[in-house]
């Protein structure tokens, strides 16, 4: 029987009652025996170590592992050496050096691979985020209206929009932000028909002010209210009785040599001037000048009855002439008709502009939003009107999805095209119109993450609408309020989408690389070395 085990006796005859310190294979060879009797006729001369016994065959094992041995070696006695062989050495030592090195480096690297498929979200809605300035449009008339194909049409869009002024001279942002008054609307008084008949009997001492006039009447009092407008203009044409009450009422009142009211036509060439160096955009504007100072006033938005504009003056006045000047410093009136809190709004000779920060909330087919002037009470004056506007940023899709890596990645907005650049207006009544072309954008990121956002490109135009055509010379000419200068933003969204997938080199790929360049760079030089080495001694051989 073979591979049985050792009987009691066999072991102890063996191992002669001597301990053995065995261990590894040497402990198995020494306590396996292969046995060639019967169990019960075991003796020790009949088991064998399994190391004797397997002898013979671990030589043929040994011999025939070393049968397949390709790498043969050389005895370093039958070699030979050369100093240009060591040179090559060196060199391939270096140059497998350096390409480990890069491959290396090139495995530890993110690649993207960029492709394009066919848009299939499914999403309905997206957001656009902006931060645009209108350097010469007053956040009092700074409307943002949206409209897209499928029949949305939103006007003066305030949610979610913040309104800060801009000092238009200097192009930064003042202190405070722009807030909304109260949603009550403007009040205008009508005159009975025998109150304007009375006021057609009497002979008018209300000046009215041209380019030469206007800075000698403002030096000469104290406090003087100058409403600007146009005879095309409807609000004008209602103001005007009342401003004509409003100045014989104040005839009769103690307080009458410190108040002066003036009235100025902007359609007039005599006044033209004035009123573009002022930057009246809107009929009527009612301006506060105080201290016999042009380069500064306050902008009365109350409403437009006599009694109002009476209250008004009697709460400036007498804290004017104690030396108060700015509205904000003064306390809360009691009357109801206005105050210099919220009737009044303080402005510079320079102008003002409105930053509009925010985003909004719009469908996923084409549309535009646009920024103009719009007013309930006013009606605006084109020529005057500029809508130079400067784009700090502008960006689509759901910004609080988008991590930090990613905008540091792929750079959407410097990549956009509407970034920290600006836009003038070279010409009167003009429009200045961005067409945006917005591409979905996919970022898959190397743990799994999916981003989704949105990149575009922007194209610009600034253009007059035909319509103007037949106001051309005609500065007393009423323009459709469609026709406001505006600054139009239209984007179209593409139905492709721009895929950007994260990968890595995979470990294989890693060592193949590294053993193809290894192993080649390795035989190429044993090619030269070789041939260098046998053309030494063959023309060696030819000379000597």
């Amino acid at each position: 029987a073979t591979g049985c085990k050792l009987h009691r006796r066999c072991t102890a005859s063996r191992r002669g009652g001597v301990s053995r310190n065995v261990s590894g294979a040497a402990a198995l060879s020494a306590s396996v025996y292969i046995c060639k009797a019967a169990p019960e006729r075991l003796s020790p001369r009949s088991c064998y170590p399994l190391a004797v016994w397997a002898r013979p065959y671990l030589f043929v094992l040994m011999g025939f592992l070393e049968s397949l041995h390709l790498y043969r070696k050389v005895p370093t006695d039958l070699t030979d050496a050369t100093r240009l062989g060591g040179l090559l050495s060196l060199c391939c030592a270096a140059l497998m050096a350096y390409l480990f090195v890069s491959n290396t480096a090139q495995y530890l690297t993110v690649h993207t691979t960029t492709d394009v498929a066919l848009d299939d979200s499914g999403e309905n809605t997206m957001r656009v985020y902006f931060n645009i300035t209108m350097e010469r449009l007053p956040c009092q008339f700074a409307s943002v209206d949206v409209s897209d194909v499928m029949g949305t049409a939103l006007t003066n869009v305030t949610q979610n929009i913040v309104r800060f002024k801009v000092s238009a001279a200097h192009g930064h942002r003042t202190a405070e932000y722009y807030q909304e008054v109260a949603a009550a609307e403007i009040v205008h008084e009508e005159l009975e028909p025998h109150e304007l008949a009375a006021l057609d009997a009497l002979p008018s001492m209300l000046p009215t002010l041209d380019d030469s006039m206007f800075e000698p009447f403002i030096k000469s009092h104290d406090l003087v209210l100058v409403a600007f407008g146009a005879p095309w203009c409807p609000w004008s044409q209602r103001l005007e009785p009342v401003w004509l009450k409003t100045w014989q009422a104040l005839k009769s009142k103690p307080y009458a040599k410190w108040v002066r009211m003036g009235k100025v036509d902007c359609t007039s060439p005599g006044s033209h001037l004035t009123c573009q160096r002022h930057h009246i955009h809107a009929f009527p504007t009612i301006r506060i000048y105080r201290q016999r100072q042009s380069h500064s006033h306050e902008n009365y938005l109350g409403d437009r009855s006599s009694e109002a504009f009476i209250s008004f003056v009697e709460e400036a006045l007498p804290r004017h002439l104690q030396g108060i000047v700015h509205p904000a410093a003064l306390p809360a009136p009691s009357t109801a008709a206005s105050s210099l809190s919220t009737a009044a709004e303080s402005h510079s000779l320079d102008g003002e502009g409105c930053q509009l920060t925010g985003w909004l909330h719009i469908s996923r087919v084409p549309g535009s939003f646009r920024i103009s002037a719009q007013s309930d009470s006013h009606s605006f004056n084109t020529r005057v009107m500029n809508v130079s506007h400067h784009v700090d940023r502008l960006l689509f899709g759901y910004l609080e999805e988008a991590p930090l890596r990613l905008h540091k990645l792929v750079n959407i907005e410097e990549r956009s095209s509407l970034y920290q650049v600006s836009f003038m207006m070279h010409q009167e009544q003009a429009t200045l119109k961005h067409y945006l072309k917005v591409v979905p954008f996919h970022h898959h990121a190397l743990n799994g993450d999916v981003t989704k956002t949105y990149m575009y490109k922007a194209n610009y135009n600034e253009y007059r609408p035909r319509k103007l055509e037949w106001y051309e010379g005609k500065a007393d000419a009423h323009v459709d309020t469609q026709l406001v200068p505006n600054a139009v933003f239209h984007y179209d969204i593409s139905p492709v989408k721009v895929v950007v997938v994260e990968e890595t080199q995979s470990f294989a790929s890693f060592v193949t690389k590294i053993c193809a360049v290894i192993g080649g760079i390795y035989t190429v030089v044993g090619l030269l070395d070789n041939i260098i080495y046998h053309g030494g001694q063959a023309a060696a051989k030819k000379l000597g």
